[in-house]
């Protein structure tokens, strides 16, 4: 089994320490594991072999069994963000961290047991059909989600490029069908203020003042963001609207990588801390800094990595965050690749803010509340509380801005 870094050396070490002592440890409580571990290994030989001598239908093949007995343990967990990923699944994982994948075109999260839209990416097959952020998603394919693991979710909604998936949506009190022909979604992580209405283009513009959108974190995303830092530094900003709205995450190296654009070098950026209670402090390097004001746009879907950068410039570079409280995810998965092609996302270890703000089911609250929480809104009133943000974000901005003059 091969372990991969999700979030630097840290999580190597401690989990070959993890194991050193799970292996070396002395006394009962190691022949305990020991026979128990024995004793769940024979019941899934015994039962494979019943299976195969009395099962009615044809017995699928023996890896096919495997797999559903290697996701099965690691849903007893009742860990929404630990899975097993069978060949296939992981495939399409390292696609997403790669900025391409085969679906509709949304970001996905679980809340309170419900599967809900984090963002429909523009100009995919989902954002055409009209899904929303805090839509619920109901059924797929007639089959409910309620208590759905996250990765299985995404396993039914993705298929090949031609093929159709029917999804079954709540959105305030009511209840609709749509049918939607899957695509290759190709993944924009960053965007720039062309996407913006022209009015507050031309505003920006006129008072010097830069936005970027992230609205994921991908292999991409780091260059993407230095480039639209290093060509807002020779356009002479003033400050920068940094937009983090409906940014579901992703890989975690890419946040880091970003926040070091902003943050000192030595800062903290972010903690990390083990099962044990062990702290890592992961700090910024050297290397060109932003040193503008910055406001920094969340809301309620504003998760995981995002709010890590989040609190990282909050913190650390004094930015000024703008919007409604962000998501809470605060735990951190490792990756372990694993016999067979699949792999295995483990929550390891969970983190805190460089002002050590523990954020696990709770979110940051930001510095200023605009606008208003998203889920079970009409699309219109969604434009109205998303514009009523940016034009805040923007006031606040201008208001940093003129106290440095």
């Amino acid at each position: 089994m091969t372990k991969v870094r999700l979030i630097g050396a840290l999580l190597v070490v401690v989990l070959a320490a993890g194991m050193f002592l799970a292996g070396y440890g002395i006394g009962q409580r190691a022949v305990v594991a020991r026979s128990a571990d024995d004793q769940g290994i024979a019941l899934l030989r015994e039962l494979l072999a019943q299976v195969r001598r009395e099962y009615l239908n044809p017995v699928p093949e023996a890896s096919r069994l495997f797999d559903g007995a290697a996701r099965g343990l690691l849903d007893a967990l009742g860990d929404p963000y630990t899975r097993y990923m069978d060949a296939r699944v992981f495939k399409e994982f390292s696609q997403d961290a790669a900025g391409f994948f085969f679906g509709v075109g949304i970001f996905i999260d679980i809340r309170d047991r419900h599967l809900i839209v984090v963002q429909p990416i523009e100009g995919t097959p989902a954002h055409r059909a009209g899904l929303r952020s805090g839509d619920r998603i109901l059924y797929i394919n007639k089959v409910p989600t309620e208590g759905m693991a996250l990765q299985e979710a995404v396993t039914r909604i993705r298929g090949p490029a031609g093929t159709k998936v029917t999804l079954r949506i709540g959105r305030a009190g009511q209840i609709n069908e749509v049918e939607i022909t899957r695509a290759r979604v190709q993944i924009v992580s960053v965007q720039g203020p062309g996407t913006l209405d022209p009015a507050v283009q031309k505003e920006l513009a006129g008072a010097r003042l830069g936005y970027v959108r992230v609205l994921t974190f991908n292999e991409q995303t780091p260059k993407d963001v230095a480039s639209a830092l290093d060509k807002l530094s020779r356009e002479g900003a003033r400050g920068l609207i940094l937009d983090l709205r409906n940014n579901g995450g992703g890989l975690l190296g890419a946040a880091t990588q970003v926040a070091d654009r902003f943050v000192a070098d030595g800062q903290p950026v972010v903690h990390v801390v083990d099962r044990e209670g062990r702290r890592k402090t992961d700090r910024a390097g050297s290397g060109a800094k932003l040193t503008l004001p910055v406001v920094v746009l969340v809301n309620e879907f504003t998760a995981s990595a995002s709010e890590i950068l989040a609190g990282a410039l909050r913190d650390s570079a004094r930015a000024t965050l703008v919007g409604q409280r962000t998501f809470g995810k605060g735990v951190i998965q490792t990756l372990f690749s694993l016999t067979g092609g699949g792999a295995a996302a483990v929550t390891t270890a969970k983190y805190l803010t460089p002002a050590g703000q523990d954020i696990h089911g709770k979110g940051i609250q930001p510095d200023v509340t605009a606008g208003d929480r998203l889920e079970g809104k009409a699309e219109a009133e969604v434009d109205r509380v998303q514009a009523a943000q940016l034009r805040r974000g923007v006031d606040v901005l201008k208001q940093r801005v003129a106290q440095q003059r």
